[in-house]
């Protein structure tokens, strides 16, 4: 009796407790190493094949294309290449509903993202206002800036140990136009950013490639196949 009242609760508790959300990735592929544009696409796993969520986007990378990050640094114009894992928001506004990522407070100009290699805070986001003492680095980047650029960020951790030199403050942003290139981000429309910004989880990976090596490692990285992206 005790063994199939346990069994009745298994089978009770079963779809909602043990569920998991399926795996989520963003793919980022250029023409080549130089290039400067790309296209971006959000997936889905549906069983043992990835499902396009939403329709692909344009984006901009580096202005020196992109570099796997053991090539990259500090001011290189060169965006990370590889399969990344995403950190933290932030943004001019409050966090926006629905979404799973970590967020900041809404930006001012104490949130800031130092890229001064020397500093033992290197690439990491800080809240100067919560400092006992004003910052020590000589260099960083003001999350609320006096344009759209940072209306949302997501971090890229290409450089997740803060090696000094090895490139910081990495972000998916919001482009100025379709055909100028960042200094090391990779830049979308507010609208596609934003529908990112819902849909990623703290689990959800970021695949930037060249087209070329996209395809080499389709198979031991289980990438979708470029064909399917339209």
């Amino acid at each position: 009796m005790l063994r199939w009242l346990q069994a009745l609760v298994l089978v009770a508790v079963a779809p909602n407790a043990f569920a998991k959300a399926p795996p989520k990735l963003i793919t980022v592929v250029t023409d080549d190493w130089r290039a400067t544009t790309g296209e971006l696409q959000r997936w889905e796993r549906a069983g043992n094949k990835w499902v396009a969520a939403g329709d692909p986007t344009p984006v901009v990378v580096g202005k020196g294309g992109l570099a796997w990050p053991a090539d990259k640094h500090e001011g290189d114009g060169r965006s990370p290449a590889g399969r990344l894992t995403l950190g933290d928001a932030t943004g001019y506004d409050q966090k926006p509903r629905g979404m799973h990522l970590r967020y900041w407070h809404a930006a001012d100009d104490t949130l800031r993202c130092v890229d001064d290699p020397q500093s033992d805070l290197y690439n990491e986001l800080v809240d100067t206002s919560l400092l006992s003492h004003p910052p020590a680095w000589s260099s960083d980047e003001h999350m609320r800036r006096d344009d759209e650029l940072y209306r949302y960020t997501i971090f890229v951790r290409h450089n997740p140990t803060r090696t000094p030199g090895a490139g910081s403050c990495i972000f998916l942003h919001v482009w100025r136009d379709a055909t100028t290139p960042t200094v090391g981000c990779t830049a979308m429309p507010l609208i596609a950013l934003s529908d990112l910004l819902i849909w990623a989880t703290s689990s959800t990976e970021l695949v930037q490639l060249p087209k070329d090596e996209y395809k080499k490692r389709q198979r031991a990285w289980d990438l979708p196949p470029l064909a399917q992206r339209k």
